[in-house]
């Protein structure tokens, strides 16, 4: 028979290298639910911590894995909020006027060749976007996104039936696709909203533009395999997480964290 000690050093091997294999997943999961780079290594900083901390009370009749991504979920939500109107919304309600009458309002310049504003502005609608659906959508569309985990281990890390993921998925990736197909000209370049034009609206408004970003995808979505995409095969690309790590030194950082605690 193992001993505690032996159990207890083969488990928190078994979770560092979870954390390792699995980094790039529980990253783009957490990012997206968050929104921005700093908070989310904060939250799996504390995540991991927590992890380690409470290794003890973990009960082998449910799986590890299952276990940190619920760890990681629950720090999340506290970062979670939801908007009940986009941006460009309440800004044509202010304005008294249709979303299509305040883009055609507005001149369309084709011309803007800062790339890391435009990546930076897309980012901000599509976290609009996703501070649209309820919790559970939001979070069972990511976990299945930005995981690819299956409908079954969605449903052990949240808690809930299956065919009850299966419903939550459907109804966020229907509210996403309505969200996106009467606006957004990166779905269909028949749709008013382009980024360039938000940019044309912010300057000529004084508004603040955004300084650039890290989640670069304007390369691929130049590419003509986008077009060839189905809507909603297109709406997943739009929130994969092109982050780039060392995987040395993910797993310096993960040994670090653990050494601290035992």
């Amino acid at each position: 028979m193992m001993s505690n000690n032996s159990y207890d050093a083969k488990l928190q091997m078994e979770l560092e290298n979870l954390i390792i294999q699995d980094y790039h997943k529980l990253y783009s999961c957490a990012f997206r639910m968050i929104g921005n780079h700093q908070d989310t290594e904060d939250v799996l900083q504390n995540s991991f911590l927590l992890a380690y901390k409470n290794l003890s009370t973990f009960r082998s009749e449910s799986k590890l894995f299952t276990w940190l991504y619920r760890i990681v979920i629950n720090e999340c939500y506290k970062h979670f909020n939801y908007i009940n109107k986009l941006p460009l919304v309440k800004i044509t309600e202010d304005l008294g006027v249709t979303e299509q009458e305040f883009f055609d309002s507005i001149e369309y310049t084709d011309n803007f060749d800062d790339d890391l504003v435009i990546d930076e502005l897309r980012e901000k609608c599509l976290q609009a976007f996703l501070k649209c659906l309820p919790k559970k959508q939001r979070v069972c569309f990511l976990l299945k996104t930005c995981t690819g985990l299956k409908n079954r281990e969605i449903a052990e890390i949240l808690n809930m039936s299956v065919e009850n993921v299966k419903v939550t998925l459907f109804r966020g990736r229907k509210q996403l696709q309505e969200l996106f197909e009467m606006r957004c000209s990166l779905i269909d370049p028949e749709k008013p909203c382009k980024c360039q034009l938000w940019i044309k609206f912010m300057k000529d408004h004084s508004l603040p533009l955004p300084a650039g970003y890290q989640q670069i995808k304007t390369d691929e979505l130049r590419k003509t395999h986008f077009k060839n995409l189905s809507l909603l095969e297109k709406i997943d690309y739009l929130y994969t997480v092109d982050q780039k790590y060392d995987q040395k030194e993910i797993s310096d950082k993960i040994k670090k964290i653990a050494a601290n605690i035992v």
